[in-house]
């Protein structure tokens, strides 16, 4: 069962918390974004309930869902939103948000590590806070005649959970329950599209699959359910921001242990992908699994927000006294993260995406500086730091044309290097 809801009141006032991975500029924590609007939305709001998808194909499964946020305060019903084209291709979009795997960052003061407001987030919310590829009004827009799926994000498992995890809360040392259902969310979403024929492409419609931060994980990690139920569409999937630097055992303590995404890993893809694998490995198995489809990725070459989790992650397997989340894990937009770790990750990352290079059907993109994420802000349609412009880069990537390469700011020579608590004048490392 689907409720849906179609319009609301002209004149509304909403605070909405946004965690800064959501966000296309950088800043040092979650800020609350006021929306005061006179004006209506092009979205519908739809609330599923529990269910079930049976996939045919390679997959050849049935799964249930059970539609969740995690259960605090201000985040407890998931509803997704959808936006009529005049065509019926699909946008697939994941929406951001960090990531929560211990008491230590999914709780205490000043944590900015998932997104926790989904209870405030409507129709009118998405249209002012996300632009770029979703912005139909935008002339440039490759995307603006096509119908849009939205997935929001409040389970803080990067839309790959399907578990109940307990965690004991710092400031209080309450143990406490969150539900991890960014998977099942997913699935209920997708089922809505499959089974509502307003909303089905026709086999000739292609459907492209794409998401920001925690999004472009929850875009790779389900792409290939989207291609099972839809096996004659064309389907591309372009994860941004989602590099996929994590230290060692991190997989397994909260992809494994936390969320219980193993349970919902794509088996059927085969080629070695594993849940515990680098994200460079991940993407190579689904290029090979799916040639006919286009995978791609984009990043900044330092970016601020996930080079800060991947310090987060470092820290929290250490012994730390918790304080609070300011104090332990420093600015979000990266700037106090060590050198050595900031150039750890640079290296990681172009280790990422050159594993999957080999694939003719794989390509990315990485542009200068530390800005985290771009698909959903209007820098999408003036970036070409690579050398050419993302947003025919993405055209290319969408249409499936010739010119569809790999770029990167390095072969420019200008990776506008960030500054850092220890190196005002920007971080040196090998690119």
């Amino acid at each position: 069962m689907y409720k849906k809801t179609f319009a609301l009141p002209l004149i509304l006032s909403v605070t909405l918390s946004m965690f800064s991975s959501c966000k296309k500029e950088k800043d040092n924590n979650e800020e609350l974004l006021l929306l005061g609007l006179l004006a209506s939305s092009p979205y519908i709001e739809v609330t599923p309930t529990s269910g079930s998808i049976t996939i045919a194909g390679s997959a050849n499964v049935t799964r249930t869902f059970d539609p969740k946020c995690t259960g605090v305060t201000g985040n407890k019903t998931f509803k997704f939103f959808l936006k009529k084209g005049t065509t019926k291709n699909l946008l697939v979009n994941f929406m951001g948000g960090g990531a929560c795997w211990d008491g230590k960052n999914c709780f205490g003061t000043n944590t900015t590590t998932y997104f926790k407001s989904m209870d405030s987030l409507n129709p009118l919310a998405v249209r002012v806070a996300f632009n770029g590829i979703l912005d139909e009004r935008n002339a440039l827009n490759p995307f603006k005649d096509w119908n849009v799926l939205f997935i929001p994000y409040c389970s803080g498992d990067l839309h790959w959970g399907s578990k109940t995890a307990s965690y004991t809360d710092p400031t209080t040392g309450a143990a406490t329950t969150l539900e991890h259902r960014g998977f099942d969310n997913f699935l209920a979403s997708i089922n809505y599209i499959k089974t509502t024929s307003d909303w089905t492409p026709g086999s000739a419609d292609k459907i492209f699959v794409t998401g920001q931060s925690a999004g472009a994980y929850g875009a790779i990690f389900n792409f290939p359910y989207v291609k099972e139920i839809f096996p004659s569409n064309e389907v591309s999937v372009l994860a941004d921001a989602g590099n996929g630097v994590v230290p060692s055992g991190f997989q397994s303590e909260s992809a494994v242990g936390k969320w219980g995404a193993d349970a919902n890993l794509p088996t059927w893809v085969g080629n070695g992908i594993s849940i515990t694998a680098e994200l460079g490995e991940f993407f190579k198995s689904v290029s090979l699994r799916y040639t006919t489809s286009r995978v791609g990725q984009y990043s900044t070459k330092f970016d601020g927000t996930q080079r800060y989790f991947y310090n987060v992650q470092r820290l929290l397997q250490g012994n730390l006294t918790y304080s609070d989340s300011a104090t332990l894990y420093g600015r979000s937009d990266g700037s106090q993260v060590a050198d050595s770790v900031t150039c750890d990750w640079v290296t990681r990352s172009k280790t990422n995406f050159t594993t999957a290079i080999a694939q003719t059907n794989y390509r990315y993109y990485n542009s200068s500086g530390d800005v985290h994420t771009i698909t959903t802000s209007n820098n999408v349609f003036t970036e070409s730091s690579g050398g050419s412009s993302l947003l025919n880069w993405i055209s290319a990537m969408r249409d499936g044309v010739t010119g569809w390469n790999n770029l990167d700011c390095k072969d420019r020579g200008n990776c506008s290097p960030p500054a850092t608590a220890t190196s005002p004048n920007g971080v040196s490392c090998t690119l």
